[in-house]
């Protein structure tokens, strides 16, 4: 299995070399991205407590007309966002929450333009996430996320990445350079200690598995770039579709019950 596995993974590196930009072009694209797309228009950044604010901070500069930042961070351990945040006299707001609560998501509110990058794959649970991102995303979502190359015949594969063995986490680490010994659950063995499940990684999703999951939650992708840590990262910009979603809200079986209990009629099932 570990032979079959490198196999893959040598192959893939192979191909992320045909085509990959510098990693300042990468950057440059990404910049120009955000500016032509902030400005005028209202901006979620979610997860960028851990870069300091940079991302809404640059919103902020694009001419974005409110800026919002989330994150599970306490921001009084982020000195650089909070200096920062004074020296501009900036009026970007932190929201704290988790990304997975329906009351934080709330609070968070419908932007326009959602920027979520290095976050999904930190989930045990990414569809729920892209459900909840779909909730505050008016008009275009940045989603950028660690990724696995293709599996041959197996169209929208996904990697479980907890507890793999030393062999098969040998072999996957291969795709990183210098090492992936930062990336908890590939390169490391995954971080077990309660309270600490967000530093690991979760899932090695595939481009055309993370393309479904969007669909699924209703987004429409159409954007989609190549950049510098391709396969190991992709990065798209996907539309709300107009459809209602898949999966009922979660309290609405319990509304059912609990209005039944208090003899009134249940909420009625969607058409």
């Amino acid at each position: 299995m570990r032979l079959l596995t490198e196999a893959w993974i040598t192959a893939a590196r192979l191909r992320r070399k045909v085509g990959k930009p510098p990693i300042e072009t990468w950057h440059a694209e990404r910049r120009r991205w955000l500016s032509q797309h902030a400005a005028g228009r209202s901006f979620a950044d979610i997860g960028g407590l851990f870069i300091d604010g940079e991302t809404s901070f640059a919103a902020e500069d694009a001419g974005a007309s409110a800026v919002t930042l989330f994150d599970v961070g306490d921001k009084e351990f982020a000195p650089k966002f909070l200096a920062e945040h004074e020296r501009r006299g900036s009026k970007v707001r932190y929201v704290q929450g988790d990304l997975h609560d329906s009351v934080a998501v709330g609070q968070v509110g419908l932007h326009d333009v959602v920027w979520c990058t290095g976050v999904l794959y930190h989930s045990p649970n990414p569809m729920d996430q892209l459900l909840k991102l779909r909730e505050i995303t008016g008009e275009l979502l940045y989603l950028g996320t660690h990724t696995i190359p293709e599996v041959p015949g197996v169209p929208q594969a996904s990697l479980f990445y907890p507890h793999l063995d030393d062999a098969a986490r040998a072999a996957l680490s291969r795709a990183y350079w210098p090492s992936a010994d930062g990336y908890v659950g590939v390169g490391v063995p995954i971080d077990e200690r309660p309270m600490h499940g967000y530093a690991n990684f979760w899932w090695g999703i595939t481009p055309s598995a993370l393309r479904a999951m969007l669909r699924a939650a209703r987004f429409e992708v159409v954007e989609e770039f190549r950049i510098h840590p391709s396969p190991w990262q992709t990065e798209l910009v996907a539309r709300p579709m107009d459809a209602e979603p898949m999966v009922p809200a979660v309290d609405y079986f319990r509304s059912r019950r609990e209005a039944r209990e208090r003899g009134e009629e249940p909420p009625p099932w969607p058409e």
